[in-house]
């Protein structure tokens, strides 16, 4: 895998409702998507600082483009 990135993805919850949630998702040394974390992400960090990096990181992902789940659950 080349690199990873919060994303946001747009899934088919068992609900029948779409539900968004943020993602670690991979990427090929292409810049292709590969694969992305199963779960939505909560932080955990050992630090107040790196808690505040890894959410600024999070933030970042509201600003690219949504990814689609078609599978759902």
């Amino acid at each position: 895998m080349g690199h990873w990135n919060y994303r946001v993805i747009k899934k088919l919850s068992s609900s029948g409702e779409y539900e968004y949630g943020i993602h670690e998702v991979y990427y090929d040394k292409d810049g292709n998507v590969e694969a992305w974390s199963e779960n939505s992400l909560v932080p955990a960090c050992p630090s107040k600082e790196d808690l505040l990096q890894d959410l600024e990181r999070m933030k970042g992902a509201l600003e690219k483009e949504v990814l689609v789940d078609e599978e759902g659950e």
